[in-house]
């Protein structure tokens, strides 16, 4: 398995703010105990091995796409204090050689229930409790996985009109009933609600309300973020066109 240095790694998430944790650096014990191993180990498959170890095999089915993609693509996992927390790095690198991050919360920040926790599917519930509070990609913090528990709002609250957006169309789901807990990076957001049949997902377009089910329309989501950036350095740090 090939490995990536610190600063290639930092340039596939180049909005965000990573201090990796070396196996000698004193910050070690800043991470959970059983993160721990992976800071410490030498061999980027053992680091990835410990920390696929961890992940739930009921999300892991849940979004079978990114699961065998993470297996086949995934080239590393760093241990990173971001956001004042402990973080996973996991870095996977496509078949044209180019890489793309993931960040995964330490599970200890999840924080309060998110509004609407009863209709998360099962898998996500415990992903979020157990393993990572939060897996995201891209510059915004939020999109291409799912969003910390603390960054999770309605979709009224993240517009900036917490009462309601206003001109919301009648015969959708109102935007205070849709909790948006990630996106495309763009303007579709993805939302679970009371409102929508368990199991399903809200992908919300200009205030357009799709109900999809929820485990393959999140699976697709992750696995798209292979293809959003136009250029991304390889494990060499030269970049290359996509």
């Amino acid at each position: 398995m090939a490995e990536a240095d610190a600063a290639t790694i930092t340039r596939t998430l180049p909005e965000w703010s990573l201090t990796f944790i070396e196996p000698t650096s004193d910050r070690v014990t800043l991470l959970p105990a059983h993160w721990q191993p992976i800071a410490l180990a030498g061999r980027a498959e053992v680091r990835y091995q410990v920390a696929r170890s961890l992940w739930n095999q009921e999300f892991l089915a849940f979004i079978p796409g990114f699961a065998t993609a993470m297996d086949s693509h995934c080239i590393d996992v760093r241990a990173c204090i971001t956001d004042g927390c402990a973080a996973l790095v996991y870095v996977m690198a496509d078949q044209d050689g180019g890489l793309v991050s993931w960040v995964g919360y330490d599970s200890r920040t999840f924080g309060p229930e998110p509004m609407f926790w009863p209709c998360f599917p099962e898998p996500l519930r415990a992903f979020l409790r157990e393993v990572h509070a939060g897996f995201v990609s891209g510059s915004d913090g939020t999109s291409f996985g799912l969003a910390r528990p603390i960054h999770m709002t309605t979709l009224a609250e993240f517009a900036e009109f917490p009462e309601g957006i206003p001109g919301w169309a009648e015969d959708e789901i109102s935007s205070t009933r849709l909790l948006r807990v990630t996106s495309d990076g763009g303007n579709l957001h993805y939302c679970l609600s009371p409102e929508l049949p368990p199991g399903e997902i809200g992908l919300v377009y200009e205030g357009e309300v799709d109900s999809r089910v929820c485990g393959a329309e999140l699976d697709e989501l992750m696995l798209s973020r292979f293809a959003q950036s136009p250029r991304m350095p390889g494990a060499d740090g030269q970049e290359r066109e996509r």
